[in-house]
């Protein structure tokens, strides 16, 4: 049996449910809804050319991962920072950049799209990410940079 409080319970949460949800649709918040396709991305071999005509490599995962292991070169700017700071970057606009994570899908596209919005054309994600660089048997590298 269904008492008057409880009724009057699931009334209630049901209207806190539509009040925050339309307060939701309501508000200024803009959300991209691109899938990781429409980033740009660079293969391991178009990467390592890049990198040897002078790329900037950005490696956007957690720096205990980065001190584990990175791609030789690589300068450790985790993805929240990468986001905060990449206009810090406007010295750099007319440098080619791959960023990478640890699977070329996860934060790596992410970190290429903060990078094209703060202004930076030649940003592009590492195809693979840290896994396929190292698979491919391209130079890594150990510690803090």
């Amino acid at each position: 049996m269904i008492t008057a409080d409880a009724r009057n319970y699931t009334y209630l949460s049901g209207g806190v449910f539509i009040l925050a949800l339309s307060l939701w649709f309501s508000s200024s918040l803009q959300f991209d809804f691109r899938p990781a396709a429409a980033i740009p991305e660079i293969s391991v071999k178009d990467a390592a050319a890049a990198i040897a005509r002078g790329a900037v490599v950005i490696d956007v995962r957690e720096r205990v991962a980065y001190e584990r292991e990175h791609i030789a070169g690589a300068i450790s700017v985790p993805l929240g920072e990468l986001k905060r700071r990449a206009a810090e970057f406007a010295a750099t606009r007319s440098k080619e950049f791959v960023v990478y994570c640890g699977d070329g899908s996860t934060l790596g596209p992410e970190g290429t799209k903060a990078l094209k919005n703060a202004g930076h054309p030649r940003a592009n994600n590492l195809a693979g990410g840290y896994s396929g660089w190292k698979a491919a048997g391209q130079p890594v590298a150990t510690g803090p940079r």
